[in-house]
């Protein structure tokens, strides 16, 4: 089970319930990754949602045989990744690699969405943040797509 103090730095749990939290903390891991080490592949079914707790992950995508292009790079400080784990069709969108040895935590998500159908009030909140996340990953790629257009 996780530290308490590292579930309530984490963004997409603010505004939760000290009660909410602890249903989370239990279905909740902390996972270690060496440099170079996938922590998922685009396509493979996601059954986790990750929070970066140390280290540095690059967020790619496949572009031909064996090729990834890094999309972004995710530095510790609670950040996200991994929300297809909440989204159907629950398949990875993208990869995760490790760029420096990393701690993450992992959220079941199968089990999230079972506490998120339960409770509809927490559920929500969960789902409001997920959908901020989102858009703003989606602001960044198209910034990055512009920037590649104009750079060529």
């Amino acid at each position: 089970m996780i530290d308490y103090d590292d579930l309530i730095r984490i963004d997409l749990f603010d505004d939760l319930t000290e009660e909410e939290l602890k249903s989370i903390r239990e279905i909740c891991s902390e996972e270690r990754y060496a440099p170079g080490e996938f922590i998922f592949k685009e396509g493979s079914q996601a059954k986790r949602l990750y929070v970066l707790k140390e280290g540095k992950v690059s967020i790619e995508i496949q572009v031909g045989d064996n090729k990834h292009l890094s999309v972004f790079t995710i530095s510790q400080g609670a950040d996200l990744f991994g929300w297809s784990a909440l989204v159907e069709p629950f398949k990875f969108t993208a990869s995760a690699r490790c760029v420096d040895a990393a701690t993450v935590l992992a959220v079941d998500g199968v089990k999230l969405m079972g506490l998120i159908e339960k409770d509809y009030r927490m559920g929500f909140l969960i789902m409001r943040r997920i959908l901020r996340f989102i858009s703003q990953r989606v602001r960044d790629s198209r910034l990055q797509l512009i920037h590649c257009y104009y750079a060529r």
